[in-house]
C-alpha cells in the first residue's frame, strides 16, 4: 500500500476530535493526534505543511488552523471536506493504521496465520500490517461497512478492490 506523490494532505487533529483522526486515517491522510495547548505545537505543524483541525477558536488567527463546528465525526468531515479541496483521487482508502498513523505494509499470507482467526484465513488472500503496531488488516466486513458509511456520508463512489488491493 503506498502513498501517491508528494502534495500529500496532511492533517493534526485537536484531541477533543478523535473520531475525525480515525476517519481521516480511514480516508488514507496523514492525521496527527495530538493536544494542541501551546502555540509552539500549532506553530511547529504549520511550519510543517499540516492542516490543523480544532474546535478551540484559540487558534483562529492562524492561516493553517480550520476550526471546525460540528461535534459529530461525520459532520467534521463533510466540514474538512468542503473547506479543504480534497477530491476523490486524494483519497487512498484504508492504507494508514487507524490506531497509530503509520503507512500499512503487506503482508505474506503465510505470516498472517498467526495473527488472525482461521476462518479470517481461509477466506482471504490479501492481508496488510502496521509495522508499528503489528495490527493485521483484510478486507473483511469491517471495512466494506465503514467504505459505505463513507459513501453515503460524501457521496463518493469508491471500489473497496480498486483502493485497498482486497
Amino acid at each position: 500500500m503506498t502513498e501517491s506523490g508528494t502534495s500529500e494532505k496532511r492533517f493534526v487533529v485537536d484531541v477533543m476530535m478523535g473520531k475525525l483522526a480515525k476517519w481521516l486515517r480511514v480516508l488514507g491522510f496523514d492525521t496527527r493526534y495530538r493536544r494542541l495547548d501551546r502555540l509552539q505545537t500549532v506553530e511547529r505543524f504549520s511550519r510543517e505543511g499540516f492542516l490543523i483541525l480544532t474546535r478551540s477558536r484559540r487558534w483562529s488567527e492562524h492561516s493553517r488552523v480550520s476550526i471546525l463546528s460540528s461535534n459529530d465525526p461525520m459532520d467534521q468531515l463533510r466540514e474538512v471536506m468542503a473547506r479543504i479541496p480534497v477530491a476523490p483521487g486524494d483519497v487512498r482508502l484504508l492504507h494508514r493504521c487507524i490506531r497509530c498513523n503509520e503507512r500499512l505494509s503487506k503482508l505474506a499470507r503465510s505470516l498472517a496465520l498467526s495473527h488472525v482467526p482461521d476462518y479470517v484465513f481461509e477466506t482471504n488472500v490479501s492481508f496488510y500490517h502496521c509495522p508499528k503496531c503489528n495490527k493485521v488488516y483484510w478486507s473483511g466486513s469491517h471495512p466494506r461497512r465503514m467504505i459505505d458509511r463513507l459513501q453515503d456520508e460524501l457521496g463518493w463512489s469508491v471500489s473497496m478492490n480498486e483502493q485497498t488491493g482486497g
